[in-house]
């Protein structure tokens, strides 16, 4: 009688020792897909920040242009 608790217990501990682990792999999987997204995000923000300052620096240039043509005012 005792024996068959004891046994009925240590296969509820395998069980949850199993669930465990699988828990463990999955929080791992989770964890890593995470850090991925997170430099995906830095470098997709580096570039839009590059894609900005290149535009800025189109749109600077156009209006200068078309200053100097005579075609816009002077700002500055």
């Amino acid at each position: 009688m005792a024996d068959e608790k004891l046994d009925l217990i240590l296969d509820e501990l395998k069980s949850i020792n199993s669930r465990l682990e699988m828990l463990e792999l999955k929080h791992d999987l989770t964890h890593k897909k995470l850090d991925n997204m997170t430099l995906d995000i830095k470098v997709s923000e580096r570039s839009i920040k590059k894609d900005i300052k290149l535009l800025q620096d189109a749109q600077d240039t156009l209006v200068e242009v078309l200053e100097q043509n005579g075609i816009l005012p002077k700002i500055k």
